[in-house]
């Protein structure tokens, strides 16, 4: 009757789970890889989609600016066309 003992029972259910999980890690659809994968892919989208936004909202200064004519964001406009300073222009360098 040692098949029915607690003990031999918990150990077979611990062994059985252990190797289920082990099987899904290995040949599972969605296993420890393709978790990392998804995270990586999902983490580089909101990059990008920040980015994208970021520019669109520069964008839409940018032509505000440009309708209404506002100088100092027109210069803004000039000085990232051109980042080099201009015919005396003086930089201050901060550290």
């Amino acid at each position: 009757m040692g098949f029915f003992k607690s003990t031999f029972i918990l150990n077979a259910f611990c062994l059985f789970i252990i190797s289920y999980l082990i099987y899904h890690t290995l040949y599972g659809n969605y296993n420890l890889q393709n978790y990392y994968i998804s995270k990586f892919e999902t983490k580089m989208f909101e990059d990008f989609n920040y980015r994208l936004k970021q520019s669109l909202v520069d964008v839409n200064k940018d032509i505000f600016a440009l309708h209404y004519q506002f100088e100092d964001m027109q210069d803004e406009i000039n000085k990232r066309k051109m980042p080099l300073p201009a015919q005396g222009e003086v930089l201050i360098k901060l550290d």
